[in-house]
């Protein structure tokens, strides 16, 4: 099942591609002074007159703007052109990070929802098994004297098209596999599996025993369906994030089939509270966003006196994540919240990253639990006491 830890890599990651855009409407917003403060070709003043002046227009447009984007409010006041401009630019800014956040929220949330139809995907692969098995039959005919339709006969592939459940869910997913798809599983049934040594002397035992067609079943998943690299690489082409995926998506399709009898199979669910989990992963991201000013503050103070090299972008946006969730979320006890960014700094920033992310968030949520910015509740009192 998709874990909080998974979730918190996620956020991370649109946060990390948030923030490299953001970066990048930020320098527009300059760049776009620029164009506006140009001189005017069209008038019968020589450009090089016309510069002196725009270009100290374009520069008290720059200070305006630098304030906007500070949230300083100025006290100074400036020729309209100027203000109009910077006002115009950061209203443009503030639309298209917006817009921006916007998408990459409901990205990252349907890369997570894709999970589970990854792992239909995979059951849907094994129904079919038996769909390729008589195919292979008749393709050989006479070449050889293996009967891979035996196969057919084992209780759970038999099963799998009536169970209602399942095939509902392929229905409401629009599971079901291309060309490419089936080309690519027969090859590996005519390439792994039907030259695999097991595989072939089970096969005139096949519906004889449920425990043996269960482990067959099983033994084909584990060995073909998500390890072979055939598979791996098709997998890898079609997501990404495979490699944070899978883990998920094999547990998932494992634990359908670990059962001791036909009436016990029962899809899996991507997460046990889903909802709440989904809720808890958009405020994430939104609140690392809206509080951006107040978290620049708070880790800025702690962080000013570190060298450059130790204040990777991905240190600085784990360190604005933590608190985020330290104060959204009153139920999580802060040294959970600190423990869990540790880990993600260990794989996902420097070497150093741990035990610096350790230090900074130790001593901003020491302070913020004093100033009552952060307040805990339930569960989230566990450690509170020791602040």
């Amino acid at each position: 099942m998709v874990n909080r830890r998974l979730l918190r890599v996620k956020a991370f990651q649109q946060l990390y591609a948030f923030w490299t855009q953001e970066r990048a409407q930020h320098q527009l917003a300059f760049d776009e002074l620029t164009h506006i403060f140009q001189p005017d070709l069209s008038l019968m003043v020589a450009k090089e007159e016309q510069m002196p002046r725009l270009e100290g227009l374009r520069k008290l447009a720059e200070i305006q703007l630098t304030e906007f984007f500070q949230g300083i409010p100025t006290e100074e006041i400036i020729p309209d052109e100027s203000l109009q401009a910077a006002k115009s630019v950061f209203k443009t800014y503030q639309n298209n990070t917006k817009k921006i956040a916007i998408h990459l929220k409901k990205e990252m949330v349907t890369e997570v929802e894709n999970i589970y139809h990854a792992y239909l995907k995979i059951l849907f692969y094994i129904q079919n098994l038996s769909q390729i098995a008589n195919w292979d039959e008749q393709r050989r005919l006479l070449e050889t004297p293996l009967k891979t339709s035996q196969f057919c006969q084992n209780r759970v592939l038999a099963i799998l098209p009536k169970w209602k459940a399942l095939q509902q869910a392929f229905s409401d997913h629009h599971i079901g596999w291309s060309e490419d798809e089936e080309t690519r599983l027969k090859k590996l049934f005519i390439e792994a599996i039907l030259v695999d040594e097991t595989f072939i002397s089970y096969l005139p035992k096949s519906g004889e025993n449920f425990a043996e067609d269960i482990e067959m079943i099983r033994y084909l998943l584990k060995n073909f369906l998500l390890k072979h690299p055939m598979m791996a690489e098709y997998f890898e082409e079609k997501d990404l994030n495979w490699h944070l995926n899978k883990d998920v998506i094999k547990s998932l399709s494992t634990k359908t089939f670990k059962v001791d009898a036909l009436e016990d199979l029962s899809l899996q669910v991507l997460a046990l509270q889903w909802e709440d989990d989904k809720r808890f992963f958009e405020e994430l991201f939104e609140g690392s966003i809206e509080m951006d000013q107040e978290l620049n503050t708070w880790v800025g103070e702690q962080t000013k006196n570190w060298e450059s090299d130790r204040l990777a972008m991905s240190d600085f946006i784990l360190l604005k994540m933590a608190v985020t969730e330290m104060i959204k979320f009153p139920s999580i006890p802060v040294k959970v919240s600190i423990n869990e960014y540790i880990e993600l700094a260990k794989n996902y920033s420097t070497p150093k990253s741990g035990q610096f992310i350790n230090g900074i968030l130790d001593v901003i949520s020491n302070r913020l639990v004093i100033e009552k910015v952060i307040q805990k509740s339930g569960r989230g009192l566990i450690d509170i006491a020791s602040k």
